[in-house]
């Protein structure tokens, strides 16, 4: 097991309550009779303000955008989301009535996910270690049979073989560990599914010479935490992955890439985002405290700082991963 510990056991709230129940001092079990009598997909907005106007709002803000060009953006990563819920469907994997989400971040894959590929006999159990994500999915959609769970990756809260598929949105590379351990998280992901069922990962598609940003940005969340004596997975190649899938218990592991360079991203948005992101940088560059870490974190900022064509990147690509349990 992990020694972080993101979980908090939220079972007081009235997603947690009515669907888990305790099995011994260690599994919470989902009930499979909500699974039955969920209705309609379709989505509720609790927040009187629509999603996507909230999300448009959010980009705004945090690159400092006009709003054209945080609608801009948008649109650019709504895009991303439909194409990779289109590359999702044609696996034609994503079946059975329970449906296993880990790491549902801020939920844009997830409220795409629900409203396009989710059907209504399906229940999506959506898991993420920090309760604020949580509490912004809950806030975000709520569709009936959606099911926002905080929970830990290292020791998930469900039972052997309980799921019929597991999906995941950006969230293997972002592993962390004080133990190094990062085998045990798929074996966890790779337990909780039912004997044949699909496993279906997307991640940043590593390649340091097609997408040097990605990697100079991550070099550095990397260093950071390492200065706190934590490690973070990163980027790694498709066969990194695939091995930790193998050793976990999965086969006929398959991968493609998905490209998006056809989708148009504007000049001047490019630039400001990546002076967004540059300032961001910067400030981890600033927190990281031993002076090795530290002066390679500047390094790395000065190439990301210095190369123009940095600037220029496209959309970068997303690695799909999938397979079955052995």
């Amino acid at each position: 097991m992990s020694d972080i510990r993101y979980i908090e056991r939220d079972v007081g709230t009235e997603h947690c309550s009515v669907l888990l129940e305790f099995v011994g001092a260690r599994r919470a079990v989902p009930l499979q009779k909500n699974v039955e009598t969920h209705g309609h997909a379709s989505l509720q907005l609790q927040n009187s303000m629509n999603p996507a106007l909230k999300e448009i709002q959010n980009l705004k803000k945090q690159f400092s955008l006009s709003q054209k060009e945080a609608q801009q953006y948008h649109k650019i990563i709504q895009h991303r989301l439909n194409k990779e819920i289109s590359s999702v469907e044609k696996l034609n994997l994503f079946k059975g009535k329970l449906i296993l989400e880990c790491g549902t971040g801020q939920g844009r894959f997830t409220q795409t996910l629900v409203k396009n590929l989710l059907r209504p006999d399906q229940a999506l159990y959506s898991i993420d270690s920090t309760p604020a994500m949580i509490k912004n999915i809950r806030s975000r959609i709520k569709a009936d049979n959606l099911h926002p769970l905080v929970a830990d990756l290292w020791n998930l809260p469900f039972p052997d073989n309980y799921f019929d598929c597991l999906i995941s949105h950006y969230t293997l590379h972002g592993l962390r560990s004080r133990n190094r351990n990062f085998l045990k998280p798929f074996k966890e992901m790779i337990r909780v599914l039912k004997l044949g069922a699909p496993f279906i990962a997307m991640t940043f598609y590593y390649n340091r010479k097609e997408n040097p940003s990605a990697y100079l940005y991550h070099r550095l969340i990397q260093l950071n935490y390492q200065d706190k004596g934590i490690s973070f997975l990163g980027l790694k190649n498709p066969e990194i992955y695939k091995n930790f899938l193998r050793k976990a218990g999965l086969k006929k592991i398959k991968s493609k890439v998905i490209n998006f360079d056809s989708f148009p991203f504007p000049e001047k948005l490019r630039d400001k985002i990546h002076a967004a992101r540059l300032k961001e940088e910067k400030s981890l560059t600033k927190k990281i405290k031993l002076s090795k870490l530290r002066k390679e974190a500047e390094k790395v900022l000065r190439i990301f700082e210095g190369k123009p064509e940095l600037k220029n990147q496209k959309v970068g690509p997303t690695l799909l991963l999938w397979g079955r349990k052995a």
